[in-house]
Formats: structure tokens, sequence, C-alpha cells
């Protein structure tokens, strides 16, 4: 048998297997991979056979928990709020009505000092004074005695006009003879020199000043031997019986005072006062104008005895005038109207409630007056109903909510369907 040579033996390998060869290995190769996969399935629907079975049990819906309170009747109008500066009732400029040299100064005339009605305050040199007294007493003596000189020149010429021959006088005529003229002329000389001295001793009694009224002393510019002319300002007095306050309050505040009435106002200081520490005012007018600050209305208000120097205002703080206090003002009441704190409020004008269900009721609510810190609802919620104070992020209208108490007493959960959470799996 001859030997191929390498280059046929090479074409022989490269042919293709039989056709019955390839049939076969396909045919392997499919039943191979299909048992793979069978097996595959059949393996995994076993395990999923034999996995442990978790018994379905309701979802549990926790009710949210909130604080609450119940709203009470309003038994009180709105309390409105202000600041006012206080301002002296009634302020003099003492000046004496006489000029002289000031030989005295009550001591108490002094910024601060505190006088009483009628108390001296200073004495002005009365020697002046009372040498024009002299004076005009000295003219009227003069004066005096040139009349009587004049009353017997009268009698003289009407003895004189006796004895003579009758003669048909008129009444002017009858008058000149008399010396009537004369007479009149140092009558009425007399009279203003009488005057004058009564002005003399008007003003040396005004030589003393008082004071017109209980008063405190704001300023002084005067002192001991001082040379003061007439009407020149000495000192500068406060009315002590009371002082005002002028309070500013919003325009549409004044619809719930009594201005009229001379309502009652609580005033404060917080930065000074101690807590608790007040005085009481009440309303004397309403100011024509607005402040020119804010456009705000002003009331005006007055504290009797500022100082505080009664009995019964004993222990209470002096006014200080240019202090700058809290007004509080109770304003008309509001029929059914319940009270709560502004930050109760939800979106402007809502509440939450919670109703007699325990679900949320997010209510609108009508708001007869909004103060800084409180409001007073007029309509939509009523004097028992429970109230939300808690803050929720998310709320919904009749979602399920509880209380502290509720949750004590192991009602805090609620199961959906009514189905107790299931055990176990």
């Amino acid at each position: 048998m001859s030997q191929l040579r390498p280059l046929e033996r090479e074409t022989e390998e490269m042919q293709p297997a039989p056709l019955w060869h390839r049939t076969v290995a396909f045919v392997l190769k499919s039943v191979i991979a299909i048992a793979i996969v069978a097996g595959a399935a059949y393996a995994a629907r076993e395990i999923m056979l034999s996995a442990p079975v978790a018994d379905r049990s309701p979802r549990e819906r926790v009710a949210r928990l909130v604080e609450v309170t119940a709203v009470e009747p309003a038994t009180q109008g709105p309390v409105i709020e202000a600041w006012g500066e206080v301002v002296a009732r009634r302020t003099l400029s003492l000046s004496p009505e006489v000029g002289g040299r000031v030989e005295w100064v009550n001591p108490a005339l002094t910024p601060g000092g505190r006088v009483e009605a009628g108390e001296e305050l200073l004495r002005i040199d009365e020697r002046n004074l009372a040498l024009e007294i002299a004076r005009a007493e000295a003219a009227i003596a003069q004066i005096e005695a040139r009349i009587r000189i004049e009353e017997g020149q009268q009698q003289r010429a009407e003895r004189d006009l006796e004895r003579g021959t009758p003669l048909e006088l008129t009444e002017e005529q009858r008058a000149l003879v008399m010396r009537a003229p004369q007479k009149a002329a140092l009558e009425g000389e007399l009279a203003a020199a009488e005057a004058t001295r009564d002005e003399a001793e008007l003003a040396l009694s005004k030589a003393v000043v008082r004071a017109p009224f209980d008063a405190l002393v704001q300023s002084d510019q005067v002192a001991e031997g001082t040379t003061l002319s007439a009407n020149a300002e000495a000192a500068s007095l406060v009315a002590a019986d009371a002082f005002r306050v002028k309070l500013a309050v919003p325009v549409t505040a004044l619809d719930w005072i009594d201005i009229d009435d001379g309502q009652t106002v609580r005033l404060t200081q917080p930065d000074s006062w101690a807590e608790g520490t007040f005085r009481e005012g009440h309303v004397e007018r309403l100011a024509p104008g607005l402040t020119d600050t804010g456009r705000m209305a002003e009331l005006i208000v007055a504290v009797p005895d500022p100082l505080a120097l009664s009995a019964e205002k004993a222990g209470k703080p002096p006014l200080l005038i240019g202090s700058f206090l809290r007004g509080e003002i109770e304003g008309r009441a509001v029929e059914d109207a319940v009270a709560l704190p502004r930050a109760w409020l939800r979106d402007g004008a809502q509440v939450w409630v919670m109703n007699d269900e325990d679900r949320l009721e997010i209510r609108d609510v009508t708001i007869a007056w909004r103060g800084a810190d409180t409001v007073l609802i007029s309509d939509g919620l009523a004097p028992g109903e429970r109230v939300v104070t808690t803050h929720l992020a998310v709320v919904a209208d009749g979602m399920e909510l509880r209380t502290g108490d509720q949750s004590d007493a192991g009602g805090g959960a609620m199961v959906e369907g009514g189905a107790e959470p299931a055990a176990g799996g």
C-alpha cells in the first residue's frame, strides 16, 4: 500500500464529518441542555414548596398621639396692648410778678424737689416795695390835708354868699364860687394816690412766691442773691396730683374701647418693675390726630397720685416723666366667644379639633379679635371642644387621633378590619 504524500493527508483531514455523526452530536447536546434546565426548575420548585409560609396579618394602623385642650368661653373682652410715654398733666413756669433781689429760696426748689400748695418758694427783698408804700401814704396824707384846706375855703365862700347881696347865680356859677372843681381835683388826686398805695401793697404781698398746687420741681434758674426782673422764669413746676400717659393704639382697636366711660387701663413697665407690679389709670379722652410714626390713634390716660404718696398707693412704683409704659385695656366682651392662644391657629383662620370620634376635624373659624398672643373666636368653635395643640407635619381631615390618657388606658392602637395582630409567623 503506497503512502500518501503530506499534501494529500492534509486535504483528507480537512473534509467534514459525516452527516450521521453531526446529527448524533446535536441530539446529545440538546438532550443534555434540556435535562439541566428541567433539573434546575425541579430543584427551584422543591425549594419554593419546602420554604416556610408566613401567615398574612392585617396591617396595624396607629392613631397619632396629640395633646388637646378643651376650650372655655371667653369671660372678658379682648385685651388691647399699647405703649405710651408719661407726660405732665399740668406744667407751670414759675415767675415772680415783681422784680428785685432774691433774699431766700426754699431748699426744695431744686430739680426733683416736691412742694405743697401754698408753700413759700422764694422771697424778694421787700425794702424797696415798703418804700413805695410809704411814699404812696405820704402823698395821700398831703392830698388829704389839701382837701381839708379846700373844704375850709368852701365854708368861707358859703358865708360870703350869705352876707353879700343876693345874686342870681346859675348852678355852674355857684359851683365855681363854692370851689367845687378844686375839691373834685383834689379828690381825684387822692384816689390816684390810694390806688398807688394799694398797688404797692399788692406788690409787697407778691414779694413772697408760693406754690399754686402740689408740684414737683422740674428745673430752677434762681439762687439767693439773684436779681430777678418781673415775669422772669425762676423755676418750672409739674403738678403732682396726676400724670398722663399717651398710649398709641391701632385705629381698629377704638371700636372696642369705651372712651367716654373713663375705661380703666392697667399700666406696667416690664423692664423696670417687678413682675405683677402695676399702676392703674383711666381713659380721659382721644387725641384729635394720629401719631407721626405708625399713624396710630392716641389715647390720653390720666394716672392719679403718680408719686404713690397716698396710703392706698403705698408700695406702688412712682411714675417718671418721659418713661414708657405698657398699657392693657380690656375691650368690650364678645357674646358666645371663646378665647384661644394665637399659636393654635392653623393657616390663619383654621383650628384642629379632635371630635367625639377621636378624629381630626380641620375647621374654619370666624375671628372677632386678633391680638398679639390671643384671639377671640366668635363662630366655628364651641366651649368644651378639644383643640389640638400639637404640631403635626402631615394632617388629613378625619385622621385618627389619640391622647396620652388614651395611650395609658391601652386604647392607642387601631387595627384595620377589627382583627387582632398576628402573633407570629
